[in-house]
């Protein structure tokens, strides 16, 4: 992450500690809260939300989603997940599987049976590399699985493909907009 941040990680040795160092543009837009850009390339800013009962993990993954210029809601366990989806709905969420109460395949079950979450990008995270686990997100309806330690440009290019996907829908339905504005005007004019 720190990388990602234009930063940089330098050890002193084994059992030494590590020394985490990042720019001071970065430092410095955090700390008057000014908003972070968007990486290189990035037009539209995804709804995405984390959802994680181990908090570390949630909230590291709510910062590097941040920093690439997304829009992060985080929640610790399934029901805060599902309250959150039902007020506004995220153009991702990222859901741990091995949650208690509610786990992530539940919910996502749960959330695939509602038709206003189809257009949801649902991706399961987990531990467990195994098929057995993998077969668990495909029947709970998560269109991917990760595998923790996530792999960060795995998880860039999932959120990238569907900002694109999210961009071109607009630029279709604007286009669709112009088309039925024109013909709209047309038949006004002949019919005048």
């Amino acid at each position: 992450m720190t990388r990602m941040a234009h930063g940089s990680v330098k050890s002193a040795g084994a059992n030494a500690g590590e020394l985490f160092q990042s720019s001071d543009e970065v430092v410095q837009a955090r700390r008057i809260g000014d908003a972070i850009p968007c990486l290189p390339g990035c037009e539209r800013m995804l709804r995405v939300l984390v959802v994680d009962d181990d908090h570390d993990c949630a909230n590291s993954l709510t910062m590097l989603i941040r920093l690439w210029g997304h829009e992060v809601q985080t929640a610790y366990n399934g029901s805060a997940a599902l309250e959150i989806m039902g007020a506004r709905q995220p153009d991702v969420a990222l859901v741990d599987l091995g949650m208690p109460e509610m786990d992530g395949c539940r919910m996502g079950r749960r959330l695939r049976r509602q038709s206003r979450f189809n257009h949801t990008l649902m991706i399961a995270i987990t531990g467990y590399a195994d098929q057995a686990h993998r077969l668990l997100c495909d029947e709970a309806g998560f269109d991917h699985c990760l595998i923790k330690p996530i792999e960060l440009a795995s998880l860039e290019i999932l959120l990238r493909s569907k900002r694109d996907r999210l961009a071109g829908s607009a630029d279709r339905n604007e286009n669709l907009e112009n088309t039925q504005s024109e013909r709209m005007k047309t038949e006004v004019r002949d019919a005048l």
